[in-house]
């Protein structure tokens, strides 16, 4: 399995750090989103209602945290060519689209925890990077 590295420069207004990210849709389909990176987020993936609506697998239970109710769903991330092939639960929530779309259009959503720490991120003044697997050296 090949190391995928992502680096990209802040994206938006109050530059955000951001992903790329490519899920299967319920035709089979690879759909790729571009999401603010949110360290603090314990939800893997927070998606605009009409994109969650593309990709959700199976319904789950909604939640309701500081944005209101989001309703959840199984999705599958599907990057083959990076090893990362993982179903992973997401929610739809208008108030988060509106939120990182105020800062870029291109923005559909924000990702969490849960996925980041499948593999190693980080920053510095110009950039925000994943990478995946991690590497087996430890960290300064």
């Amino acid at each position: 399995m090949k190391n995928c590295v992502q680096r990209n420069s802040y994206l938006g207004a109050g530059p955000r750090p951001w992903l790329k990210l490519d899920f299967r849709d319920t035709s089979g389909n690879v759909r790729t989103s571009k999401l603010v990176a949110d360290t603090g987020s314990p939800q893997a993936v927070v998606l605009a209602p009409t994109v969650f609506e593309e990709l959700v697998l199976i319904q789950i239970d909604s939640i309701t945290n500081n944005f209101g109710q989001s309703d959840g769903g199984w999705l599958q991330l599907y990057m083959p060519e990076c090893g990362l092939v993982e179903r992973s639960k997401g929610y739809a929530n208008l108030q988060v689209e509106q939120i990182v779309r105020k800062s870029h259009s291109d923005f559909v959503g924000l990702v969490g925890l849960p996925i980041l720490r499948l593999g190693e991120y980080g920053g510095d003044a110009k950039s925000f990077w994943f990478r995946y697997p991690p590497s087996n050296t430890p960290s300064p």
